[in-house]
């Protein structure tokens, strides 16, 4: 009966790592009340998150997940330099019932989900992850991403899962973290403007991007308020390929060759009547975009 029950947690879990598949094709970050709902399988509704940080659904031996919150009480939660994660006990008793079930995933090597709240009930979800090391004296666990569990469907137990490279698992957190950070600007960014464009105040979030003032690839490039802007999909553009700039003073100029084009109403009313008006700033002035950063970006425009 523990081997069918183990089989069965283990098919689970892979059918989870789907569903959260599905919604990141729907969600750039994932909404905490779906994870909460979770989804059926096999006639069995299996939640993915719960009001605790580590969360183990009905008929689970231990968690399915565990979750850091941007305004949760423990500081550890996190992505080392290394590429590790490291999640804090729940309190500061290791035996606790929940603190035990992190310590059996561990010891079981069960694959987990890390969601990582990235603002107000929004979630990146990192996946599948292993705990790698308790620590009941520092009252926290180590875990690292995982890569193999994406390729296979069919093992009976966690045993029988091979652990993939060193390089392949390297390779999948730079760019479980790049994406982590990218979604997290795009968020950031598109909230603190009010949830418009800064420069045509169009205001439907499925339109707006958050584009960087210093490109992401540029080491000064950090995905940080202040080095960007809230611009829908079609000044995004523009700015990008210096069609249109923003001086220093938070003025719009648009390239003098587009000033004297004439090709119809989306030029003009688009582009064109843009030329310098003020761009929206962000309510707090410490979210405006830094200056020394829009020099910059354009003195690109104007070279």
């Amino acid at each position: 009966m523990y081997a069918a029950n183990m089989e069965w947690e283990m098919e689970a879990r892979l059918a989870a790592f789907g569903h959260l598949a599905e919604l990141e094709q729907m969600y750039p970050l994932l909404p905490g009340r779906l994870l909460s709902e979770g989804f059926s399988w096999q006639g069995r509704r299996i939640t993915l998150k719960g009001v605790k940080g580590i969360w183990t659904p009905q008929d689970f031996s231990c968690p399915i997940s565990i979750t850091s919150r941007t305004q949760g009480p423990y500081n550890l939660d996190g992505i080392g330099e290394d590429g590790t994660i490291v999640y804090a006990y729940r309190g500061i008793d290791p035996e606790h019932p929940d603190n035990r079930k992190l310590r059996q995933a561990f010891q079981q090597g069960a694959p987990l989900i890390f969601f990582k709240e990235v603002h107000n009930h929004l979630y990146q979800a990192i996946y599948p992850v292993l705990i790698i090391e308790d620590r009941p004296a520092q009252l926290c666990v180590r875990a690292m991403l995982e890569p193999a569990y994406y390729h296979v469907r069919t093992q009976s137990s966690w045993d029988d899962f091979t652990v993939s490279s060193a390089d392949v698992r390297r390779y999948a957190m730079v760019e479980t973290r790049h994406r982590l950070h990218q979604s997290a600007f795009r968020e950031l960014v598109i909230h603190a403007y009010g949830e418009r464009c800064t420069m045509c105040n169009l205001h439907h979030r499925q339109l707006l991007d958050a584009a960087h003032i210093i490109p992401d690839s540029d080491d000064y490039g950090e995905p940080i308020i202040s080095n960007g802007l809230s611009l829908c999909k079609i000044h995004h553009a523009a700015f990008d390929h210096h069609m249109l700039g923003i001086d220093p003073d938070f003025t719009i100029h648009v390239r003098e060759d587009i000033l004297s084009e004439s090709d119809g109403p989306m030029l003009q009313h688009g582009l064109k009547e843009l030329h310098k008006r003020k761009i929206v700033l962000p309510r707090k002035k410490s979210n405006w975009p830094d200056r020394d950063y829009l020099a910059w970006k354009y003195n690109q425009f104007t070279g």
